[in-house]
């Protein structure tokens, strides 16, 4: 396929797929949507492990927990810094926080995969 035919291609799928954000808010919005997703996966995963936790493992997770989301949003707040002001800062911002969540997850599926072993 020449460049042609992929500029194409890209078009029809801008402007033939209502899901596709064309706009920058269309775009924020689906950042913090994804984020959104990737919260909830995680809040179910984190019940997950508590429940599997004895007595005395149960307060550590909850106190790195609760270090993590302040390191996620302390993080993402520092990278869209730059962006002060800016319509994509809140893109940005969605993106960390869901890139964070996301790998979060996969720390907190080890640790119950490891606990299942």
């Amino acid at each position: 396929m020449n460049k042609k035919h992929y500029f194409i291609t890209l078009l029809l799928f801008c402007f033939c797929n209502n899901s596709f954000a064309q706009t920058q808010a269309e775009m924020n919005e689906t950042a913090y949507a994804n984020y959104k997703k990737a919260d909830t996966e995680l809040n179910k995963v984190y019940k997950e492990l508590l429940s599997i936790l004895d007595k005395n493992e149960k307060p550590l997770l909850i106190q790195a927990e609760k270090d993590w989301v302040k390191f996620r949003d302390s993080h993402c707040k520092f990278e869209t810094s730059q962006y002060e002001g800016g319509s994509i800062q809140p893109l940005i911002y969605s993106t960390c926080l869901e890139e964070l969540t996301e790998k979060r997850i996969a720390e907190i599926k080890a640790s119950i995969k490891n606990r299942n072993l």
